[in-house]
């Protein structure tokens, strides 16, 4: 069975680093689309980056002596949609531009649009490398097979100007009366668009040029849902729109709509969404649920159960029910199963409901996964908070420089708040894993420790004079060594200054004594230790440990 699919959705954002983004629960609210570009990763090729539901592109600008990457491009492609959507790996060596190729059987468009996940650098930039000549090139090599849709940060500052040729006509005669013009000359269509951003850049200019050459439209400032052609960047400087989304003239009529999102904490550009009109047939595994079997009551059988069920089928209702369903010559595709199925479910649902009893059916709800940074608390969620709703005022507002001052004061509030939390949050960790480290390493110890007993003819207990806990920690050896070493052996506790030596000497003649003692005398089971109290110290003036 497959389920048709009217829209597809294509979204870009500048994230201005990914970092730990991943585990904030917005920003994987706002990777919804279909198709989502991230531009300035700041990640290598990415294989670690993973989203549920979602088949992973990535491409990533060479490492210098950085301590970090810069650039960097992923696509997240929801994996219905994957097998529609060829990765044009060799379509470019620029690591600012990612080309895909969307197939028009798969997603139902008159031509194959090739979509390119675009970031030009600033003119005044070391990257900045000729980008819109090197993309002019690309896209009339790929213009000649089908459509082209370019969305990203670009850098460009349009202002209000033309990107059509103004007063187009196709009544262009020379001097002796000859058109100029070719026969199957299409003439620009004239559709003005708005921009609160009313400054025009050399990047500006230059895309410009390329709408004009290239007959390509910026759908910024032109379809309902930024009808007014809102910024789509913002720092404390200024404003400016230089995030775009441009497609060929012939496309217009298949975009849906295009939107601007509002400002956020996550970063200083906006994301950008285009819906475009398609008809993408998906084959899928259908539940039950989706096939409309969730109406069929849950029945429970009884006692009186079975003769019901008797009476059930020698009904004439159940009978003619039957026989009807015996007769009908079903086809024999997916068509005439699924309605061999439906007819007979409810047959089955009619003769339950006579013999059994009905239970309810409790509906089970999907929870929500829920992506929350470990670190963070009720304190940092209400900043957050606080910086969306003011960035949602700022676009409509965008004049207002209190709100302006306000949002950029509780962004540098939240780097700092959220600093500081990470780093308790690890000294935390740290704290507790030296904590337990020393509990660790002792029951390692003490597993390994147990096969030193066997067969161990004494032991010599020693303890730490400035250490209670070593002391208590004394009696739990002497039973391990009761325990394990599999005989009753003899077994001295020893106080002793590892500076001057003191009773060192005397507990290994006196344990050498007990030792012999032991092997040619009848055991005593009622030697348990050896104090050392009343032995002179002169006799141990010699040893020490560690030369001293």
């Amino acid at each position: 069975m497959s389920n048709c699919y009217k829209n597809l959705s294509i979204s870009s954002w500048n994230v201005h680093g990914l970092g730990d983004k991943l585990k904030d629960e917005l920003f994987i609210e706002n990777l919804k689309g279909d198709i989502n570009i991230l531009l300035e990763t700041w990640k290598g090729e990415s294989k670690e980056f993973k989203l549920e539901g979602h088949c992973i592109i990535s491409k990533s600008r060479k490492k210098k002596k950085a301590r970090r990457y810069s650039g960097g491009i992923i696509v997240t492609i929801k994996k219905p949609y994957f097998k529609g959507i060829t990765y044009l790996k060799e379509a470019t060596t620029s690591p600012n531009r990612l080309w895909l190729k969307l197939n028009k059987n798969f997603f139902g468009f008159v031509h194959d649009i090739y979509l390119c996940a675009l970031y030009i650098p600033p003119f005044s930039s070391s990257h900045y490398d000729n980008d819109l000549d090197f993309l002019e090139n690309e896209i009339s090599t790929f213009s000649m097979n089908g459509q082209i849709v370019l969305i990203g940060d670009l850098n460009a500052r349009t202002g209000q100007r033309a990107d059509f040729i103004v007063n187009d006509s196709d009544h262009i005669n020379n001097f002796d009366g000859f058109d100029l013009l070719p026969e199957n000359y299409i003439t620009d269509s004239e559709i003005n668009r708005n921009n609160q951003d009313t400054s025009v850049n050399t990047v500006g200019t230059k895309l410009l040029d390329l709408c004009l050459s290239s007959r390509l439209r910026l759908l910024n400032g032109r379809f309902l849902g930024d009808s007014l052609g809102y910024y789509t960047y913002m720092s404390s400087s200024g404003f400016s729109t230089v995030d775009y989304a441009v497609v060929s003239e012939r496309l217009l009529s298949s975009v849906k709509y295009f939107k601007t999102n509002d400002f956020t904490y996550l970063s200083d550009h906006v994301q950008i969404t285009l819906y475009m009109k398609c008809s993408i047939n998906i084959d899928k595994e259908i539940s039950l649920e989706e096939k409309g079997w969730h109406w069929i009551k849950s029945c429970k059988w009884s006692e009186n159960s079975k003769l019901k069920l008797i009476d059930a089928l020698l009904t004439e209702n159940v009978k003619n029910e039957i026989i009807e369903f015996e007769m009908v010559n079903y086809e024999e595709n997916q068509v005439g199963v699924d309605e061999a199925t439906e007819k007979l479910t409810k047959i089955l649902d009619n003769i339950s409901s006579l013999s059994c009893k009905a239970t309810p059916k409790t509906k089970r709800r999907k929870k929500k996964r829920k992506f929350k940074q470990v670190w963070s608390d009720n304190v940092i969620y209400e900043t957050k908070r606080q910086i969306n709703k003011i960035g949602n005022k700022i676009r409509n507002n965008p004049n207002n420089n209190s709100l302006k001052q306000k949002f950029f004061e509780l962004k540098k509030n939240l780097k700092k708040m959220v600093k500081q939390k990470k780093y308790e949050y690890k000294q935390k960790l740290y704290n507790c894993l030296t904590t337990n480290m020393g509990h660790v390493r002792e029951e390692r110890f003490r597993c390994i420790s147990t096969g030193y007993y066997r067969k161990s003819h004494a032991a010599l207990v020693v303890y730490d004079v400035t250490s209670t806990e070593s002391l208590n920690n004394c009696f739990r050896w002497m039973n391990d060594i009761s325990m394990y070493s599999g005989q009753d052996i003899p077994k001295i506790l020893l106080e002793t200054n590892a500076k001057d030596g003191r009773n060192v000497d005397d507990a290994l003649y006196t344990l050498a004594q007990e030792l012999s003692r032991t092997y040619t005398e009848p055991k005593d089971n009622s030697f348990d230790s050896i104090k050392l109290d009343s032995l002179t110290d002169n006799t141990a003036s010699w040893w020490g440990c560690c030369g001293y």
